[in-house]
Protein backbone atom coordinates (compact mmCIF):
# COMPACT_ATOMS: atom_id res chain seq x y z
CA UNK A 1 0.00 0.00 0.00
CA UNK A 2 1.17 3.41 -0.85
CA UNK A 3 2.48 5.91 1.76
CA UNK A 4 0.46 9.27 2.50
CA UNK A 5 3.04 10.86 3.58
CA UNK A 6 2.38 13.30 6.18
CA UNK A 7 2.74 17.17 5.36
CA UNK A 8 4.13 19.40 8.13
CA UNK A 9 4.80 22.84 8.36
CA UNK A 10 7.41 23.21 10.86
CA UNK A 11 10.08 26.65 11.62
CA UNK A 12 8.81 28.41 8.56
CA UNK A 13 9.14 25.60 6.16
CA UNK A 14 6.62 23.23 4.46
CA UNK A 15 8.05 19.29 5.34
CA UNK A 16 6.98 15.92 4.45
CA UNK A 17 7.44 13.03 6.79
CA UNK A 18 8.01 9.61 4.99
CA UNK A 19 9.45 6.02 5.38
CA UNK A 20 12.31 5.27 3.13
CA UNK A 21 12.67 1.66 1.17
CA UNK A 22 14.61 0.32 4.78
CA UNK A 23 11.25 1.40 6.83
CA UNK A 24 13.35 4.27 8.29
CA UNK A 25 11.08 7.39 8.83
CA UNK A 26 12.52 10.32 7.12
CA UNK A 27 11.88 14.55 6.86
CA UNK A 28 11.94 16.65 3.50
CA UNK A 29 12.34 19.99 3.38
CA UNK A 30 9.69 21.05 0.05
CA UNK A 31 10.24 24.66 0.29
CA UNK A 32 9.82 28.13 2.74
CA UNK A 33 6.53 29.62 3.82
CA UNK A 34 7.96 32.67 1.52
CA UNK A 35 7.33 30.25 -1.57
CA UNK A 36 3.97 28.24 -0.51
CA UNK A 37 2.10 30.76 1.78
CA UNK A 38 -0.94 28.13 2.38
CA UNK A 39 -0.74 24.52 2.19
CA UNK A 40 -3.02 24.54 -1.38
CA UNK A 41 0.33 26.21 -2.45
CA UNK A 42 2.42 23.35 -1.40
CA UNK A 43 -0.09 20.71 -2.53
CA UNK A 44 1.27 20.11 -5.87
CA UNK A 45 4.82 19.54 -4.48
CA UNK A 46 3.95 17.72 -1.61
CA UNK A 47 2.17 14.68 -4.52
CA UNK A 48 5.00 14.59 -6.85
CA UNK A 49 7.08 13.93 -4.15
CA UNK A 50 4.77 11.65 -2.45
CA UNK A 51 4.98 9.83 -6.17
CA UNK A 52 8.35 9.63 -6.23
CA UNK A 53 8.76 7.97 -2.83
CA UNK A 54 5.98 5.42 -3.64
CA UNK A 55 7.33 4.72 -7.21
CA UNK A 56 9.99 1.83 -5.58
CA UNK A 57 7.51 0.98 -3.12
CA UNK A 58 8.70 0.00 -0.04
CA UNK A 59 9.53 -3.96 -0.13
CA UNK A 60 10.06 -5.85 2.89
CA UNK A 61 11.78 -8.83 3.35
CA UNK A 62 10.90 -12.05 5.86
CA UNK A 63 13.90 -10.23 7.73
CA UNK A 64 12.13 -7.30 8.67
CA UNK A 65 11.84 -6.03 12.11
CA UNK A 66 7.99 -5.99 13.41
CA UNK A 67 8.80 -2.22 14.41
CA UNK A 68 9.64 -1.28 10.64
CA UNK A 69 6.38 -3.13 9.44
CA UNK A 70 4.20 -1.81 12.21
CA UNK A 71 5.53 1.82 11.29
CA UNK A 72 5.75 1.77 7.88
CA UNK A 73 2.99 -0.90 6.69
CA UNK A 74 0.74 -1.35 9.62
CA UNK A 75 -0.22 2.22 10.93
CA UNK A 76 -0.28 3.81 6.92
CA UNK A 77 -3.14 1.14 6.24
CA UNK A 78 -5.63 2.72 8.96
CA UNK A 79 -6.57 5.71 7.08
CA UNK A 80 -10.07 4.86 6.75
CA UNK A 81 -10.54 4.62 10.44
CA UNK A 82 -11.41 7.71 13.20
CA UNK A 83 -8.32 9.28 14.43
CA UNK A 84 -9.23 8.68 17.47
CA UNK A 85 -9.44 5.10 16.70
CA UNK A 86 -5.78 5.09 15.22
CA UNK A 87 -4.09 7.52 18.01
CA UNK A 88 -5.78 4.53 20.41
CA UNK A 89 -3.86 2.06 18.62
CA UNK A 90 -0.61 3.82 18.48
CA UNK A 91 -0.75 4.00 22.42
CA UNK A 92 -1.00 0.75 22.72
CA UNK A 93 1.98 -0.26 20.40
CA UNK A 94 4.19 2.94 22.02
CA UNK A 95 3.21 1.86 25.54
CA UNK A 96 2.96 -2.07 25.54
CA UNK A 97 3.96 -3.81 22.13
CA UNK A 98 6.86 -2.14 21.09
CA UNK A 99 9.16 -2.12 24.35
CA UNK A 100 8.23 -5.95 24.42
CA UNK A 101 8.61 -7.04 20.39
CA UNK A 102 9.29 -4.23 18.22
CA UNK A 103 12.25 -5.91 18.30
CA UNK A 104 11.88 -9.02 17.04
CA UNK A 105 12.06 -9.97 13.27
CA UNK A 106 8.66 -10.45 11.99
CA UNK A 107 9.23 -13.81 10.88
CA UNK A 108 10.45 -15.36 13.85
CA UNK A 109 8.14 -14.28 16.43
CA UNK A 110 6.01 -17.58 18.14
CA UNK A 111 2.67 -17.48 19.73
CA UNK A 112 5.69 -18.24 23.08
CA UNK A 113 6.72 -14.71 22.52
CA UNK A 114 3.40 -13.02 22.14
CA UNK A 115 1.83 -14.83 25.73
CA UNK A 116 5.20 -13.98 27.16
CA UNK A 117 4.42 -10.30 26.33
CA UNK A 118 1.05 -10.49 27.18
CA UNK A 119 1.73 -11.83 30.49
CA UNK A 120 4.21 -9.62 31.46
CA UNK A 121 1.59 -6.23 29.90
CA UNK A 122 -0.38 -8.13 33.01
CA UNK A 123 2.30 -8.38 35.35
CA UNK A 124 3.28 -4.89 35.33
CA UNK A 125 -0.62 -2.67 34.72
CA UNK A 126 -2.70 -4.41 37.06
CA UNK A 127 -5.09 -1.67 36.53
CA UNK A 128 -6.00 -2.84 33.21
CA UNK A 129 -8.97 -4.51 32.85
CA UNK A 130 -9.75 -7.48 31.04
CA UNK A 131 -11.50 -5.30 28.60
CA UNK A 132 -8.42 -3.36 27.42
CA UNK A 133 -6.14 -6.41 27.26
CA UNK A 134 -8.50 -7.44 25.11
CA UNK A 135 -8.39 -4.75 22.85
CA UNK A 136 -4.56 -5.03 23.12
CA UNK A 137 -4.98 -8.71 21.91
CA UNK A 138 -7.04 -7.85 19.29
CA UNK A 139 -4.66 -4.81 18.02
CA UNK A 140 -1.58 -7.45 17.91
CA UNK A 141 -3.58 -9.76 16.01
CA UNK A 142 -4.90 -7.42 13.31
CA UNK A 143 -1.31 -6.63 12.67
CA UNK A 144 -0.05 -10.42 12.55
CA UNK A 145 -3.27 -11.12 10.25
CA UNK A 146 -1.30 -8.34 8.36
CA UNK A 147 1.74 -9.52 7.81
CA UNK A 148 0.20 -13.02 6.48
CA UNK A 149 -1.66 -11.51 4.12
CA UNK A 150 1.07 -9.87 3.15
CA UNK A 151 2.92 -13.36 3.16
CA UNK A 152 5.54 -12.21 5.29
CA UNK A 153 5.22 -15.23 8.12
CA UNK A 154 5.90 -18.69 7.24
CA UNK A 155 2.37 -20.13 5.99
CA UNK A 156 -0.94 -19.18 7.12
CA UNK A 157 -0.37 -19.06 11.10
CA UNK A 158 -1.20 -16.09 13.45
CA UNK A 159 1.07 -16.79 16.83
CA UNK A 160 -1.99 -14.78 18.72
CA UNK A 161 -4.51 -17.20 17.34
CA UNK A 162 -4.39 -19.04 20.88
CA UNK A 163 -2.58 -16.64 23.44
CA UNK A 164 -4.50 -16.67 26.58
CA UNK A 165 -5.56 -14.08 28.78
CA UNK A 166 -4.94 -15.32 32.51
CA UNK A 167 -6.93 -12.73 34.57
CA UNK A 168 -10.22 -13.03 36.22
CA UNK A 169 -13.34 -10.96 34.74
CA UNK A 170 -13.81 -8.04 36.59
CA UNK A 171 -16.73 -6.23 35.92
CA UNK A 172 -16.31 -2.26 36.88
CA UNK A 173 -19.57 -0.18 37.98
CA UNK A 174 -19.64 2.84 35.85
CA UNK A 175 -21.57 5.90 36.60
CA UNK A 176 -24.59 7.24 36.24
CA UNK A 177 -26.11 10.16 37.22
CA UNK A 178 -29.91 10.40 39.00
CA UNK A 179 -32.01 12.37 38.58
CA UNK A 180 -31.45 13.94 41.74
CA UNK A 181 -27.94 14.87 40.49
CA UNK A 182 -28.71 15.81 37.12
CA UNK A 183 -31.09 18.61 38.77
CA UNK A 184 -28.49 19.49 41.82
CA UNK A 185 -25.72 19.65 38.49
CA UNK A 186 -28.18 22.22 36.76
CA UNK A 187 -28.61 24.18 40.17
CA UNK A 188 -25.13 25.39 39.87
CA UNK A 189 -24.21 25.62 36.70
CA UNK A 190 -24.93 28.67 34.20
CA UNK A 191 -24.10 29.67 30.84
CA UNK A 192 -22.80 27.13 28.25
CA UNK A 193 -22.07 24.45 31.23
CA UNK A 194 -25.42 24.04 31.98
CA UNK A 195 -27.16 24.14 28.31
CA UNK A 196 -24.10 21.15 27.55
CA UNK A 197 -25.29 19.33 30.99
CA UNK A 198 -28.97 19.48 30.59
CA UNK A 199 -28.48 18.23 26.52
CA UNK A 200 -26.42 15.40 27.94
CA UNK A 201 -28.51 14.64 30.74
CA UNK A 202 -32.50 14.44 28.39
CA UNK A 203 -31.12 13.30 25.75
CA UNK A 204 -27.90 10.67 25.82
CA UNK A 205 -26.03 12.10 23.20
CA UNK A 206 -22.33 11.41 23.79
CA UNK A 207 -19.87 14.18 24.54
CA UNK A 208 -18.80 15.00 20.97
CA UNK A 209 -22.69 14.85 19.89
CA UNK A 210 -23.27 17.21 22.42
CA UNK A 211 -20.19 19.89 21.48
CA UNK A 212 -20.84 18.59 17.50
CA UNK A 213 -24.62 20.60 17.71
CA UNK A 214 -25.50 23.66 15.28
CA UNK A 215 -28.57 25.51 15.68
CA UNK A 216 -29.56 24.17 12.26
CA UNK A 217 -29.51 20.67 14.01
CA UNK A 218 -32.32 21.99 16.63
CA UNK A 219 -36.08 22.81 15.62
CA UNK A 220 -37.75 23.07 19.21
CA UNK A 221 -39.01 19.48 18.87
CA UNK A 222 -35.91 17.57 18.15
CA UNK A 223 -32.63 17.06 17.81
CA UNK A 224 -31.49 15.71 15.01
CA UNK A 225 -27.50 14.75 15.20
CA UNK A 226 -25.70 15.04 12.00
CA UNK A 227 -21.87 15.12 13.06
CA UNK A 228 -19.59 13.89 16.14
CA UNK A 229 -16.48 15.91 17.33
CA UNK A 230 -13.56 13.85 18.24
CA UNK A 231 -9.94 14.03 18.16
CA UNK A 232 -7.35 13.08 15.67
CA UNK A 233 -3.97 11.28 16.56
CA UNK A 234 -2.36 14.72 17.73
CA UNK A 235 -5.48 15.17 19.95
CA UNK A 236 -6.86 17.79 17.44
CA UNK A 237 -10.42 18.51 16.90
CA UNK A 238 -11.91 17.18 13.92
CA UNK A 239 -15.46 16.53 12.82
CA UNK A 240 -16.51 12.99 11.90
CA UNK A 241 -19.85 11.39 10.83
CA UNK A 242 -22.29 10.13 13.44
CA UNK A 243 -20.90 7.02 15.16
CA UNK A 244 -23.26 4.83 13.31
CA UNK A 245 -26.38 4.89 11.38
CA UNK A 246 -28.13 4.28 14.03
CA UNK A 247 -26.78 7.17 16.03
CA UNK A 248 -28.20 9.68 13.51
CA UNK A 249 -31.93 9.18 14.15
CA UNK A 250 -33.37 12.30 15.71
CA UNK A 251 -34.16 12.54 19.48
CA UNK A 252 -37.07 14.30 21.09
CA UNK A 253 -36.65 17.39 23.58
CA UNK A 254 -38.73 17.87 26.82
CA UNK A 255 -40.04 20.91 27.94
CA UNK A 256 -37.48 21.52 30.53
CA UNK A 257 -34.39 21.32 28.11
CA UNK A 258 -35.99 23.31 25.46
CA UNK A 259 -36.57 26.11 27.46
CA UNK A 260 -33.20 26.34 28.15
CA UNK A 261 -32.36 26.02 24.84
CA UNK A 262 -34.35 28.53 23.57
CA UNK A 263 -33.13 30.80 25.87
CA UNK A 264 -29.73 29.91 25.32
CA UNK A 265 -30.11 30.67 21.62
CA UNK A 266 -31.84 34.06 22.34
CA UNK A 267 -28.39 34.94 24.27
CA UNK A 268 -26.48 33.87 20.95
CA UNK A 269 -25.53 37.10 18.72
CA UNK A 270 -25.07 34.75 15.66
CA UNK A 271 -26.87 32.12 14.89
CA UNK A 272 -27.84 30.80 11.66
CA UNK A 273 -24.63 28.52 10.50
CA UNK A 274 -22.93 28.40 14.40
CA UNK A 275 -22.50 25.96 16.69
CA UNK A 276 -24.72 25.82 19.68
CA UNK A 277 -21.76 25.78 22.13
CA UNK A 278 -18.82 28.17 20.35
CA UNK A 279 -15.73 28.31 21.59
CA UNK A 280 -15.19 32.06 22.99
CA UNK A 281 -11.96 31.98 20.79
CA UNK A 282 -9.95 30.78 18.26
CA UNK A 283 -5.98 30.48 18.44
CA UNK A 284 -5.34 28.21 15.52
CA UNK A 285 -5.46 29.99 11.87
CA UNK A 286 -5.36 26.74 10.38
CA UNK A 287 -8.55 24.63 11.33
CA UNK A 288 -10.48 22.77 8.72
CA UNK A 289 -12.53 24.64 7.11
CA UNK A 290 -15.45 21.93 8.70
CA UNK A 291 -14.16 22.80 12.06
CA UNK A 292 -15.09 26.88 11.93
CA UNK A 293 -18.86 28.23 11.44
CA UNK A 294 -20.29 31.24 10.21
CA UNK A 295 -18.97 33.31 12.79
CA UNK A 296 -15.23 31.71 12.15
CA UNK A 297 -15.25 30.04 15.89
CA UNK A 298 -14.90 26.39 16.65
CA UNK A 299 -17.16 24.32 19.11
CA UNK A 300 -16.24 24.78 22.56
CA UNK A 301 -13.46 22.04 23.68
CA UNK A 302 -15.03 19.59 26.20
CA UNK A 303 -12.60 18.96 28.67
CA UNK A 304 -11.50 22.58 28.67
CA UNK A 305 -15.10 23.88 30.20
CA UNK A 306 -15.11 20.94 32.54
CA UNK A 307 -11.64 21.58 33.87
CA UNK A 308 -12.30 25.58 34.17
CA UNK A 309 -16.15 25.55 34.75
CA UNK A 310 -17.89 22.31 36.20
CA UNK A 311 -15.27 21.15 38.10
CA UNK A 312 -14.60 23.85 40.43
CA UNK A 313 -18.55 24.04 40.77
CA UNK A 314 -19.18 20.71 41.14
CA UNK A 315 -16.71 20.32 43.82
CA UNK A 316 -17.59 23.53 45.72
CA UNK A 317 -21.25 21.62 45.90
CA UNK A 318 -19.63 18.32 46.65
CA UNK A 319 -20.66 16.76 43.27
CA UNK A 320 -19.61 13.73 42.53
CA UNK A 321 -17.93 13.54 38.59
CA UNK A 322 -19.10 10.32 36.80
CA UNK A 323 -17.78 11.41 33.18
CA UNK A 324 -19.44 12.82 30.45
CA UNK A 325 -20.99 8.92 29.82
CA UNK A 326 -22.49 8.75 32.88
CA UNK A 327 -25.09 10.96 31.56
CA UNK A 328 -25.90 8.58 28.97
CA UNK A 329 -25.97 5.56 31.38
CA UNK A 330 -28.32 7.82 33.78
CA UNK A 331 -30.56 8.36 30.94
CA UNK A 332 -31.10 4.87 30.01
CA UNK A 333 -31.08 4.07 34.09
CA UNK A 334 -33.96 6.68 34.82
CA UNK A 335 -36.21 5.66 31.83
CA UNK A 336 -36.26 2.37 32.98
CA UNK A 337 -36.69 3.34 36.98
CA UNK A 338 -39.93 4.99 35.66
CA UNK A 339 -41.31 2.20 34.06
CA UNK A 340 -40.26 2.48 29.99
CA UNK A 341 -39.57 -0.77 28.34
CA UNK A 342 -35.76 -1.79 27.64
CA UNK A 343 -36.29 -1.84 24.02
CA UNK A 344 -38.07 1.92 23.49
CA UNK A 345 -34.66 2.66 25.97
CA UNK A 346 -32.19 1.21 23.15
CA UNK A 347 -34.19 3.37 20.63
CA UNK A 348 -33.31 6.56 22.92
CA UNK A 349 -29.95 5.90 22.98
CA UNK A 350 -29.64 4.82 19.25
CA UNK A 351 -28.59 1.43 20.34
CA UNK A 352 -28.67 -1.01 17.53
CA UNK A 353 -28.81 -3.63 19.61
CA UNK A 354 -30.89 -3.47 22.72
CA UNK A 355 -28.57 -6.33 24.63
CA UNK A 356 -25.78 -3.66 24.68
CA UNK A 357 -28.22 -1.07 26.47
CA UNK A 358 -29.06 -3.99 29.12
CA UNK A 359 -25.52 -5.06 29.48
CA UNK A 360 -23.80 -1.49 29.54
CA UNK A 361 -26.40 1.32 30.28
CA UNK A 362 -29.07 0.06 32.68
CA UNK A 363 -28.02 0.33 36.21
CA UNK A 364 -29.98 -2.10 38.55
CA UNK A 365 -31.88 -0.15 40.65
CA UNK A 366 -33.68 -0.94 44.54
CA UNK A 367 -37.49 -0.72 45.12
CA UNK A 368 -36.76 2.56 47.58
CA UNK A 369 -34.74 3.87 44.87
CA UNK A 370 -37.35 3.37 42.37
CA UNK A 371 -40.38 4.66 44.85
CA UNK A 372 -38.11 7.74 45.57
CA UNK A 373 -37.48 8.33 41.98
CA UNK A 374 -41.01 8.13 41.02
CA UNK A 375 -41.76 10.78 44.10
CA UNK A 376 -39.11 12.94 42.08
CA UNK A 377 -40.85 12.62 39.01
CA UNK A 378 -44.22 13.61 40.24
CA UNK A 379 -42.49 16.53 42.07
CA UNK A 380 -41.01 17.70 38.81
CA UNK A 381 -44.27 17.23 36.92
CA UNK A 382 -45.83 19.64 39.60
CA UNK A 383 -43.67 22.49 38.88
CA UNK A 384 -44.06 21.53 34.74
CA UNK A 385 -40.13 21.12 35.33
CA UNK A 386 -39.21 24.57 35.85
CA UNK A 387 -37.46 23.73 39.31
CA UNK A 388 -34.55 22.78 36.70
CA UNK A 389 -34.62 26.61 34.89
CA UNK A 390 -34.18 27.90 38.75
Amino acid sequence: MAQTGELKRIHGAWRVRFYDSAGIRRMKTLGRLSEFPKEQDVYPAYLAFMAQVNGPNFNPTQGVLLRDFVLSRYFPSLGHLRGSTVRNYKGVWRLHIEPRLGHMRLREIRTFECQRAMEHIVAKNPQLKLASLQRIKSFLHEVFSQAVREDLRDGDVNPTTNIKLNVKPSKTETGAYTLHELSAMLEVLEGAAKVITAVAGFTGLRRGEVVGLKWEDYNGDEIQVRRNICFGQRGEMVVENPKTQASAAPLPVIRPLRLLLDAWKAQRPVVDGCWMFQADYTRKRDHSPDLLDAAQLTPIHPQNILRDVMMPKFKAAELEWKGYHGFRRGLATNLRVLGVDDLTVSEVLRHSDVKVTRDSYIKRVSEKSTEAMKRLEIAMGDSSGDVLLQ
